[in-house]
């Protein structure tokens, strides 16, 4: 029971939990990394560091990063850190001082005429920023105002971008490749739709399967919401038993609360699947002109 809990609320906060090999690797990575900084070897801690991060987001290695490159005197890399450390972390206890820090910081730079930039790019293997090289993603460096071209290797092949550094100012790009066209932009559709080898099938296939699993899901999860309900109504009525003595209907009844609490999460949660996976359903039913052999 408590599996379809879990299953029905990673599926509605669409957020995805490291198994625990994964985990295992995070904690072995940041352990060394935290090991090699405690020992002043910030480069290889870095390595470790982001290694790490890679696998789990969490503030605290976004605060290590940030000390490791203080320690080495990279100043737009302490920033870069020190800012997601904040977005991590924003009720931190040391929150304001990193803050102050970050804004003494930002405006010695526009006193020296510079901006600062980073670029975070997840699917690519290097980066060059105004002619520098970064041998991974992110990149973070103080540029003067002006335009600068970003360039990146992904795997579908290099990329460049054009951002603007204004005077004293953060500018954060997301750089991503762009999936690739599929009709070439001076190719006319009716050559495209003249060279098909076969039907394309229904673009619906994909959330007719989603709506399955999710309808699928919502079920089990209010059928586990009736069964903890009918155990909740079990425990009230013994708490009722006159013939229990007093600390015994006291926990009775204590059960019949947690069992009743589970069991209106589990009837939210299975809803709300369950009206998902509906909604994607109605979505997924083709149109006239997406039925497979439609002319």
């Amino acid at each position: 029971m408590g599996s379809i809990v879990f299953v029905s609320l990673l599926v509605m906060s669409a957020v995805p939990m490291p198994g625990e090999a994964e985990a295992r690797r995070f904690s072995e990575a940041f352990e060394r990394g935290e090991a090699l900084y405690s020992k002043g070897d910030y480069g290889a801690a870095i390595a470790l560091f982001r290694e790490a991060d890679r696998m789990k987001v969490t503030p605290e290695v976004a605060f290590d990063l940030a000390r490791s490159f203080e320690k080495l005197g990279d100043v737009a890399f302490t920033v870069l850190y020190d800012r997601l450390y904040l977005s991590r972390a924003p009720d931190a206890s040391d929150s304001r001082e990193v803050s102050s820090r970050l804004q003494r910081v930002l405006a010695r730079a526009e006193d020296e005429g510079v901006g600062f930039l980073e670029v975070f790019a997840p699917g690519a293997t290097s980066l060059v920023v105004n002619g520098r090289a970064f041998a991974e993603p992110p990149a973070a460096l103080f540029l003067a105002p002006g335009e600068y071209v970003i360039e990146g290797t992904f795997r579908a092949g290099p990329k460049k971008q054009r951002v603007n550094v204004s005077l004293g100012e953060v500018t954060t790009v997301w750089f991503e490749p762009v999936r690739p066209p599929l009709v070439k932009a001076d190719e006319a559709p009716e050559a495209a739709i003249g060279v098909r080898e076969g039907p394309a099938a229904p673009r619906g296939n994909g959330l007719r399967i989603s709506a399955w699993v999710l309808l699928g899901l919502g079920v089990a999860t209010l059928g586990a919401g009736v069964a903890m309900g009918a155990l909740a109504s079990g425990d009230a009525s013994r708490a009722a038993d006159k013939n229990l003595t007093v600390r015994e209907a006291t926990l009775a009844a204590r059960e019949s609360n947690e069992k009743a609490t589970i069991a209106n999460v589990l009837f939210g949660a299975g809803g709300v699947v369950a009206a998902t996976g509906a909604t994607l359903f109605v979505i997924s039913i083709p149109g006239p002109s997406e039925k497979v052999g439609a002319k």
